[in-house]
């Protein structure tokens, strides 16, 4: 699945590439999107709730509850000193304030961005009319009421020619 945020997610991907998924813990999920994932996907549980009885008949494995931490256990097991760095001192860094008169980081990337499309709009230009004369062209060659006017245009200046 390709994409930079959960809104430009197809659901029927999401509900084509989840056949094992059982439950989905989203603590904060918002009432649209709770009606939208039951319908497009009603056999994944939301933020399941603990039950004696289970999700009909399947037991909730204690990872799906959203108040279980998941990386807890793994965290508290590592050694803080294997976070350390052997053999390098951290430099302080010194934070730079840019003068007055220096554009920002989005600034800079805009104006090479707005120069960028000014120097190739002639070219996009150049490009459209071409496929327009190719469309033209297309339409000419396959199309028979084209070709009927093309030939009555050729004759009738035969005509006027002639006398």
């Amino acid at each position: 699945m390709e994409g930079d945020c959960w809104e430009e997610l197809d659901t029927d991907k999401i509900g084509q590439g989840a056949e094992s998924l059982r439950w989905l813990v989203w603590p904060k999920i918002n009432k649209e999107s709770l009606d939208i994932l039951s319908t497009e996907c009603p056999r994944i549980i939301v933020n399941p709730k603990p039950s004696l009885f289970g999700f009909r008949g399947i037991e909730v494995p204690p990872e799906a509850f959203p108040d279980t931490a998941l990386d807890d256990p793994i965290v508290k097991d590592i050694d803080p000193k294997a976070w350390a760095v052997r053999g390098c001192t951290p430099r302080p860094v010194s934070q730079l304030l840019p003068s007055p008169n220096e554009l920002s980081m989005a600034e800079k990337f805009r104006l090479a961005f707005a120069e960028r499309d000014a120097r190739l709009a002639p070219k996009r230009a150049k490009n459209a009319r071409q496929h327009q004369r190719r469309a033209e062209r297309e339409w000419m060659m396959t199309s028979t009421e084209a070709k009927a006017i093309a030939l009555a245009s050729k004759a009738s200046k035969s005509l006027y020619t002639r006398k």
